[in-house]
């Protein structure tokens, strides 16, 4: 029921890309928008087309039975994910079990559902989000203790390794972990070789699946995972990314966690190098987060696809630690950061529970589809144009026959706003209002007024005020 309500109300997209380069690809593919209003990375073949093909079935299937609005296709997407997600970590809790004590089962398969961010990226049909479901899938028949004492069953190797293949498909990236854990295989899980050779022929025939799709999709001969790693190494002199120190993962981690929730994720990894630094998880986290420590480019996001390992990590951590603090002396604190954390979750839970994604803009699209503009209306954004793109509605989400616009309070001067609806923060409303003499009806905000508060606290006081939907009358 929490992962059903998430996929309900976490409506839009996190990063861009979650739409850009999902969505507006399965459009292009169903004719509903050219290819020239697509990003550059159509042109440049470095997006896997697994995931687009995907959402163009499920577009397909559900206008056959008369859904056509975009706000019920995606929550089909969502709704694909959060299964794809429950199974995934079932087999991986059911898998990991006998890992930890007994005392521990209830907590760690609590966490495991309901660590606050796991139930969004479980809704998320993100790369990030279906590359970690894969991993999990991938990691089940591996991580059990079963793999040091027998040779595994070929079936479950060649699994594991169509499930890797699929994760690097969906996250080129991932293959680090991948990689990571292929080495652990060999040198600690002491896999026989025909093992691995099972691993890698499932992975090489999802690579050769992909190369088909990629194909038919881009309507030439692309291999998507190949383009990518070659523009990773030789970089694009066109497209330049923001740029951040070596040091901005681990205390993002602890900041977009919840400090209480993300200081322990990094106490537990710490204690796991040091006690048990043979483990699956040190083997895949350590190399992952060290090489995105050193790449100049940084997104929260891209740590994603780790994120259903840290259960798993937690309940460790704490198993370590126990064992450093002699006695009963650790209970009485130990029960008082427990009602610290346990409030924490809660309150992170509550927020993903029943919020849109990203900033929300999905909020005022249902507004105006309820509001129903008339044909040629127009809806125009106080932002800079060329990062428009930061708040604006993508046409997927538009209603039929509305056009768009952006403009700056600098570019403004004065007389009447030429513009049916406006998107613009409260001051600026105020301004253009006083300035035009037009009445602006606030019709909806891209965060109720509960949550305000709470996501200033969570970004630190550093994110900028609510975007509102105002109607725009004489």
């Amino acid at each position: 029921m929490v992962h059903l309500f998430t996929a309900w109300y976490s409506t839009g997209y996190q990063s861009a890309d979650e739409h850009f380069q999902i969505i507006a690809f399965a459009q292009t593919k169903l004719g509903e928008l050219p290819v020239e209003h697509l990003p550059w990375e159509y042109d440049a073949g470095i997006r896997s087309s697994l995931q687009p093909w995907i959402a163009v079935q499920v577009f397909r299937a559900a206008e056959l039975v008369g859904i056509k609005d975009p706000f019920t296709r995606t929550f089909l997407l969502r709704l694909l994910t959060a299964a794809l997600a429950m199974i995934a970590v079932r087999g991986f809790v059911r898998a990991t079990l006998d890992q930890v004590s007994v005392d521990l089962w209830k907590p760690y398969i609590l966490l495991s559902y309901f660590l606050w961010f796991s139930p969004f990226l479980h809704v998320r049909f993100s790369s990030e989000s279906w590359a970690g479901i894969f991993l999990l899938f991938g990691f089940a028949p591996l991580i059990q203790r079963t793999v040091e004492l027998e040779p595994r069953r070929p079936v479950k190797m060649l699994w594991t390794g169509i499930a890797f293949g699929i994760a690097i498909l969906c996250r080129p990236p991932v293959g680090l972990i991948v990689i990571s854990a292929l080495f652990w295989l060999a040198f600690v899980g002491k896999l026989r070789w025909n093992g691995i050779v099972l691993v890698l022929g499932g992975s090489a025939a999802v690579a050769i699946a992909g190369y088909a799709l990629d194909s038919a999709f881009y309507d030439r001969s692309v291999f998507s995972l190949w383009e990518y790693v070659h523009m990773g190494f030789a970089g694009d002199p066109d497209h330049r990314f923001d740029e951040l120190p070596w040091y901005y993962y681990s205390p993002w981690v602890v900041k977009y966690a919840i400090p209480p929730i993300g200081a322990c994720l990094l106490l537990a990894l710490t204690l796991l190098i040091w006690k048990r630094p043979k483990h699956l998880l040190v083997w895949c986290f350590v190399p992952f987060f060290v090489a995105h420590t050193f790449i100049p480019h940084k997104e929260l996001r891209f740590l994603f696809p780790l994120a259903d390992l840290t259960p798993l990590l937690l309940v460790l951590g704490f198993v370590e630690l126990r064992t450093l603090v002699p006695g009963n002396s650790w209970r009485t604190a130990g029960r008082l950061v427990l009602v610290i954390l346990t409030f924490a979750n809660l309150l992170g839970l509550s927020v993903i529970l029943t919020s849109p994604a990203g900033i929300g803009r999905t909020v005022l699209a249902k507004t105006l589809h309820a509001v129903q503009p008339a044909a040629g209306s127009r809806i125009s954004y106080v932002i800079e144009p060329m990062l428009s793109w930061r708040i604006s509605l993508p046409a997927f989400y538009l209603p039929a026959h509305m056009t768009d616009s952006a403009f700056t309070m600098e570019q403004y001067a004065g007389g009447n706003l030429n513009t049916e609806y406006l998107v613009a923060r409260t001051p600026d409303a105020e301004l253009l209002q006083s300035r035009s003499g037009q009445h602006l009806e606030a019709l909806a905000r891209t965060e109720a007024v509960w949550t305000e508060q709470l996501m200033r606290w969570y970004t630190w006081n550093e994110g900028p005020e609510p975007w509102t939907l105002f109607r725009v009358t004489k």
